[in-house]
């Protein structure tokens, strides 16, 4: 199994103020029970105008494994996502798409798809929909990972839900696929649906270089 050296969570807020400090401590506790790896916690104040930077200053108080960033006017949870990313520096990226509670389910459940060495990116949401959140992310980032992966994933949906999902993605293989060298790999896309209606998609980056999961 592929050992992960940190892990990055990015959580977007607007006008939070009731309900982020709650939120970050739910999240820290569950993942200090179930995983051993180091984890860094971005919250992105995405324009806030109530007392949110206050509290996340507080927070970050508390809390060492937490870093801020903010935006000073609001310009989306889709922008505010991108912007944890690129601030982010762990291996494995799990990215909130909207302020709304974060289900620890999803986030566990794609901390096992990241033991494959091979996912560059998946997703998961309560309902399933479409994946052009996670796709946006990966044009967002320079790479070529988008047109393959719509071209693959086109049949499996024709709209976005409106169920928010929970993103990842290994950041090293983003790096990659960014590079000169990208022209050298190849993505491969697999699409799941659980009996419980979670839609689940991941990527698969195949190359030389690439350590493969079994």
């Amino acid at each position: 199994m592929h050992s992960v050296t940190k892990l990055s969570v990015v959580l977007p807020v607007r006008d939070g103020q009731g309900r982020i400090a709650g939120e970050v401590d739910r999240i820290l506790e569950a993942i200090a029970d179930i995983v051993s790896e180091a984890v860094e916690m971005i919250i992105v104040d995405d324009g806030s105008r109530d007392a949110t930077p206050e509290i996340l200053d507080e927070l970050q108080s508390r809390y060492p494994q937490i870093r801020i960033a903010r935006h000073h006017r609001p310009l989306g949870m889709e922008a505010a996502g991108q912007t944890g990313l690129e601030r982010a520096t762990g291996e494995l990226v799990f990215i909130q798409e909207n302020d709304q509670p974060l289900r620890i389910e999803d986030l566990m459940k794609l901390y096992r798809m990241g033991s494959d060495p091979t996912v560059v990116a998946a997703r998961a949401e309560s309902r399933h929909g479409g994946n052009k959140p996670l796709l946006r992310r990966l044009r967002a980032w320079g790479t070529r990972a988008a047109a393959a992966l719509e071209e693959q994933s086109e049949t499996s949906t024709q709209a976005d839900a409106a169920a928010a999902g929970l993103q990842m993605v290994r950041r090293p293989h983003l790096q990659t696929l960014a590079s000169r060298a990208a022209g050298q790999y190849r993505l491969e896309a697999a699409s799941f649906l659980a009996s419980d209606r979670d839609g689940w998609f991941a990527s698969h980056l195949q190359g030389a270089g690439v350590p493969q999961g079994k």
